[in-house]
């Protein structure tokens, strides 16, 4: 059965036999017993752990199964769902462990005609999406291991594509975008965790909106939602902060005030920007 993946060694189309993904020239790509392919060459390989590391999966995976960002998921369901056609390819750029990507699709192909593909550099969040997937019974949902920089999809696969809080890749991601497909990018908003970076750091730099403007895409509508959630234990202020860039680049000694505390309300904060391909 034809696909809309791409061999990334010669870029011509893949086909699904039971077990495997392979192109006409005979490379060949095994299907996990969890559902996804591995499509990352060794040359798109820039360290022994591409992607996330799987500390900082579970960490995300633990604090979003509360819920937390609830509010986020919901609003893209609805952003989505107003921009559906009788038949809708969508894809989760950097979908990570799946969080929004499992509950858009279950929300939407309950009622509409809508295929699912998730796309991420690490191998662990992939697992633990595709494991997801399963749990819930998903159909037509797939995953893959691979490069935003090389997409392994055809072009022109995808009605409309999501990409939260992940690098823009413009010309790569209008290659593989339906023309008049519609683009939803996630950013973090001005005060998105405010208060836990006013516990680690002295002066508090404020997220900043860049150019709205995107080669080849008409800039649409921007939504901004915020709200207040309330950590209550020392394991999910832990995995909140394991899961953010600051985990990297902030002091033994911020890191430690920061893990005395047994609970943390702080802001959430997020820029939704929604494009389309081509002229308004």
């Amino acid at each position: 059965m034809k696909t809309i993946y791409k061999c990334p060694v010669c870029q011509s189309s893949l086909f699904k036999e039971e077990k495997l993904y392979q192109c006409s020239l005979h490379h060949t790509y095994d299907i996990s017993k969890y559902g996804y392919a591995n499509f990352l060459l060794a040359n798109q390989i820039h360290s022994s752990f591409p992607g996330d590391r799987p500390e900082m999966i579970l960490a995300r995976k633990r604090f979003l199964s509360q819920n937390y960002y609830a509010i986020l998921r919901k609003k893209l369901v609805e952003i989505i769902k107003m921009n559906l056609k009788d038949y809708t390819i969508f894809c989760d750029l950097a979908c990570g462990e799946g969080y929004y990507t499992n509950y858009i699709h279950q929300n939407i192909s309950k009622d509409f005609s809508f295929v699912t593909y998730g796309i991420d550099l690490s191998k662990r969040a992939i697992i633990e999406a595709s494991k997801t997937a399963k749990q819930l019974k998903l159909e037509n949902i797939n995953y893959c291991i691979g490069n935003l920089m090389f997409l392994p999809y055809l072009n022109t696969s995808f009605d409309i594509m999501l990409n939260c809080f992940a690098p823009m890749i413009d010309k790569e991601f209008c290659r593989v975008l339906k023309e008049n497909g519609i683009y939803i990018r996630v950013l973090p908003g001005k005060n998105h965790l405010l208060e836990l970076k006013s516990v680690l750091y002295e002066k508090v730099i404020l997220n900043q909106l860049k150019d709205l403007d995107i080669p080849n895409f008409s800039f649409i509508d921007k939504i901004e939602i915020e709200d207040k959630i309330k950590l209550e234990s020392q394991e999910r202020i832990h995995d909140l902060f394991m899961m953010t860039p600051y985990y990297y680049k902030t002091s033994k000694e911020a890191i430690k005030n920061l893990y005395a505390l047994n609970e943390l309300e702080t802001t959430i904060s997020f820029i939704i920007l929604i494009y389309k391909k081509g002229g308004k």
